[in-house]
């Protein structure tokens, strides 16, 4: 219902308008003239008290307008009506002009949701189009006033007025193309009006044309009142091409400007001397020069605070605040060529995608801020710090040493995974840390020999080397370059290797400690490389890890596992075979359905079958990892969590996967010996793995007081070089028969 009272004044009022066509010139026609002109006033004041208007402020000065200018039609009526005519000027103009003056407030101080409707360049602009166009009319209209000051100045108004007012009520539709109904009632109406006025001075003839512009200041009016009684509606966004708009504009500010000296020439051509032209073409030169300089300066600022954010958004990071990774380089370039003792620190976030994921962007980019906010108080105030991407961060530092720089590489890592409160929750957000010496670098020579791109590459070395650490901190050396180049080649030779046979499977025994028997082997894969011998995993599933090659490799392990089970099986050799899972491996979710099929072709009983994950696998992705884990212990087989005790996840999370056994890392295990607190940490975890009813093997045991302990300690099975190093499948047989004839 916005549009209900609007409708029904536009067609009430194009019946009257149609109506006074009709009607002969006469006090009839000028009260139906008066009446309409007055009801557009009504019409406002109503609109506003109705409520249908958010900011009534611009509709009371329109409404002063309205009152104005139908005061000023009433007087000149009852002049012509009365004595045939009205002069010029009468007391009928001050209405019109306090009318315009009063309409042109309206349109400065209008605004909607997105502000204001005519920005100030936008008054520049038509004033300064105002004073070509009017100046370039003046000389056509001018013939049209009196020769008397007040008769000269008083058309000029009118004139310039009229110009104003039209390129006012162009550049809000050049620059909000998407309006409102209200917003276009109003500016038909405005550009009708002033249209119309304008052409009074032109066409003037009488008769007929006459009451062609009266029956168009009408509609005029009409448009006002229907736009006063419709309901205010939120705006839509603007749509319209800035490009567009501002070759729009441009294109009149020329005309504009080129149309000052077309006016003076065509009053040259008339045989005007320039010593008769008067004031009015010094007044609009003058108008013209001052409106100018005015809109260049303007414009001169907006370049300078455009070239400023250009500069800005090429060396300030926007979420952070620091430098961004072009602008870091070139400082970095700049430290190298005058510090030979220059270090760069890289710090790569891990997981950071599931803080987006769980807060959102805004709260991620908080974070950033926060982390950025802490490596630059943990780093000498010299230091410069940037953000090179997404979620990496680096420090030049000078006058590192690689000593100094391990120490302050801890110390960054200890201030940007310190706890962190995140609305209800304290969040933990790990990294890796790699650093690039110039000076421990002896593939260069000079200070000026690395650049900053080198620094960069090597530090980026130096992080994948980290997260293979604990804690996860390396500098770089030459021998991270080299390895990371032969994984990178090494991986595009796997496919060929899988498709040739160069893969293949050997098995280390896990024995079982209150029995003495070997139990199970785990499955570990080879690369029989014809280059580089024989390779392990971490030679080559880095880089795997990442690709779908992972798949294929998964199901080869699969196949050759389950195949060589079943053979010794058939042998009699019972026992189980275990086969480690990879991150990808657990968010596919084809993979049950994957091992079913191996089982039965091989036909292996699911409870022959272990199936080792990580803890970082596991909880890279919870949700999918317990609905795989969930589906494959419905299987049948057996779920290990692999190198336990190097991860991250807590015990209550440890307690909802569906797990039968624990694998507790070599790292712990290695050193129970000489090392009490490792020792208490492998006793405390014996004893809970009991508790929660998990069986619990222990990996790198190297030594016979190893064992021995573990075993007093009640640790079901053990894993390791005393027990026996990974053997080749043909060898399983007669190296499980000597285990459980040694019953160890």
């Amino acid at each position: 219902m916005t549009s209900f009272w609007s409708t029904r004044v536009l067609i009430g009022g194009a019946v009257v308008v149609l109506t006074y066509g009709l009607l002969a010139p006469g006090p009839v026609a000028s009260g139906v003239y008066a009446l309409v002109a007055a009801s557009s006033v009504i019409a406002v004041v109503l609109g506003i008290r109705a409520g249908f208007k958010n900011d009534t402020t611009p509709w009371w000065f329109l409404a002063a307008g309205l009152t104005a200018w139908t005061a000023g039609d009433v007087y000149t009526g009852v002049l012509e009506n009365t004595q045939g005519g009205a002069p010029f000027p009468s007391w009928a103009d001050a209405g019109y002009v306090a009318g315009y003056l009063s309409v042109v407030v309206a349109l400065l101080v209008a605004r909607d949701l997105h502000g204001r409707l005519v920005a100030p360049v936008d008054v520049l602009d038509a004033a300064m189009m105002t004073a070509g166009i009017g100046l370039a009319s003046w000389v056509v209209v001018s013939t049209q006033f009196g020769d008397t000051p007040a008769s000269v100045w008083l058309g000029l108004f009118y004139t310039e007025i009229d110009v104003f007012v039209l390129v006012v009520v162009l550049s809000i539709f050049l620059r909000r193309r998407a309006s409102t109904v209200t917003l276009v009632l109003l500016g038909l109406g405005l550009a009708i009006m002033v249209i119309a006025d304008y052409g009074s001075y032109v066409w003037s003839a009488g008769g007929a044309l006459d009451r062609v512009l009266n029956m168009l200041w009408l509609t005029a009016y009409v448009l006002f009142a229907a736009a006063a009684v419709r309901p205010e509606s939120p705006p839509p966004e603007p749509t319209f091409s800035r490009r567009s708009t501002g070759l729009s504009r441009l294109a009149l500010m020329t005309l504009a400007v080129a149309l000052t000296p077309a006016a003076m020439t065509v009053q040259l051509a008339r045989g005007v001397p320039a010593s008769e032209w008067g004031s009015v073409a010094v007044v609009a030169t003058a108008i013209m020069v001052t409106i100018g300089t005015v809109r260049m300066w303007i414009f001169l600022k907006l370049l300078a605070r455009q070239a400023q954010a250009l500069r800005d958004s090429a060396t300030v990071d926007r979420v952070t605040g620091l430098a961004t990774r072009n602008e870091l380089e070139r400082r970095l370039s700049r430290r190298l060529a005058t510090d030979p003792r220059v270090g760069l620190i890289l710090v790569d976030l891990h997981g950071f995608a599931d803080v987006n994921a769980t807060f959102g962007y805004t709260d991620g980019d908080r974070l950033l801020k926060l982390l950025g906010s802490r490596l630059v108080d943990a780093v000498p105030p010299t230091s410069v710090v940037g953000r090179l991407g997404g979620d990496e961060f680096a420090a030049v530092v000078g006058h590192l040493t690689e000593q100094s720089a391990q120490e302050l590489a801890a110390a960054v890592r200890a201030a940007v995974t310190a706890p962190i409160a995140m609305r209800d929750m304290r969040v933990t957000v790990d990294c890796s840390i790699g650093v690039a010496l110039r000076g421990e670098c002896p593939d260069v020579r000079g200070p000026g020999d690395a650049t900053a791109e080198d620094m960069v590459r090597r530090a980026h070395a130096a992080v994948g080397e980290a997260q293979r650490r604990l804690p996860p901190i390396a500098v770089f050396d030459r021998t991270m370059q080299t390895d990371h180049a032969n994984r990178l080649r090494r991986l595009g030779e796997l496919e060929t290797a899988l498709r040739f046979g160069h893969l293949t499977l050997f098995y280390q025994p896990r024995l079982d400690l209150r029995s003495g028997r070997v139990s199970g082997l785990e499955a570990l894969l080879r690369w029989r490389h014809p280059v580089d011998g024989l390779l392990g995993p971490a030679d080559f599933l880095a880089g795997a890890e990442a690709t779908s090659i992972m798949a294929t490799l998964t199901a080869f392990v699969l196949d050759a596992a389950l195949g060589d089970c079943a053979r010794w099986r058939a042998g009699g050799l019972d026992v189980d075979v275990a086969v480690n899972l990879s991150v990808r491996n657990l968010v596919d979710s084809t993979l049950p359905e994957q091992i079913s099929d191996a089982l039965r072709r091989h036909e292996v009983p699911p409870s022959a079958v272990v199936l080792e994950v990580t803890e970082t696998a596991a909880m890279t992705d919870p949700v999918r990892a317990v609905a795989t884990l969930t589906s494959l212990r419905g299987l049948g087989v057996t779920l290990s969590i692999d190198d336990f005790g190097t991860g991250y996840s807590s015990l209550a999370y440890l307690s909802r996967l569906p797990v039968q056994q624990l694998k507790l890392d070599r790292s712990l295990v290695g050193s129970i010996v000489d090392d009490e607190v490792d020792r208490a940490i492998v006793a405390s975890t014996v004893d809970l793995a009991r508790r929660m009813r998990l069986h619990l093997v222990a990996e790198g045991v190297e030594d016979v007081e190893t064992l021995e302990m573990l075993r007093q300690w009640g640790c079901d099975a053990v894993q390791g070089y005393f027990v026996s190093k990974p053997v080749p499948a043909d060898e399983v047989i007669s190296v499980v028969r000597t285990l459980d004839a040694a019953r160890v």
